[in-house]
């Protein structure tokens, strides 16, 4: 019962993970490599913590996946008769759930929003994931390519 059960949560856990592409400025994409790009150099003015939710995992395919999934090896190990159709509407339930929070859980990242002033004056404000850390005041490059901005050191 016990290998059922974490075999049921480990095939929830795989289905509910879903990769998001948070746009990392450490990471680029297959057709931004080897493209002119620019960059100019930019002063950091603020900030921000903030939350970049991805709505790549929101269809439900992997809940559904991870259901029947459940649904299945819970009606072929445990009970007989009517209990193995019991055993797997518990576990088809239990599945589609828990891939479902990891899903969500997994389709959020931590990131900033960081306000700079240009060297010819002008503001703008980038996201970005927070895989550098950036403070007030910092001189930063700000890289633009065909995905959009980045910013680095």
């Amino acid at each position: 019962m016990i290998k059922f059960f974490c075999s049921v949560m480990l095939l929830s856990v795989l289905t509910g993970c879903a990769t998001a592409d948070f746009g990392s400025p450490d990471t680029y994409q297959r057709y931004d490599v080897q493209r002119i790009g620019q960059f100019e150099q930019a002063t950091i003015m603020r900030v921000r913590p903030i939350t970049i939710e991805s709505n790549s995992g929101s269809s439900g395919i992997a809940s559904i996946v991870s259901a029947a999934a459940g649904a299945f090896l819970g009606s072929q190990v445990i009970g007989n008769g009517s209990g193995r159709y019991i055993a797997g509407a518990l576990s088809g339930s239990v599945s589609g759930l828990v891939a479902q929070r990891v899903s969500a859980a997994m389709s959020r990242h931590s990131g900033v929003e960081v306000f700079l002033r240009r060297a010819n004056g002008q503001t703008v404000v980038v996201t970005q994931v927070d895989d550098q850390q950036f403070a007030a005041g910092q001189q930063v490059f700000l890289v633009s390519n065909g995905s959009g901005y980045r910013i680095t050191h």
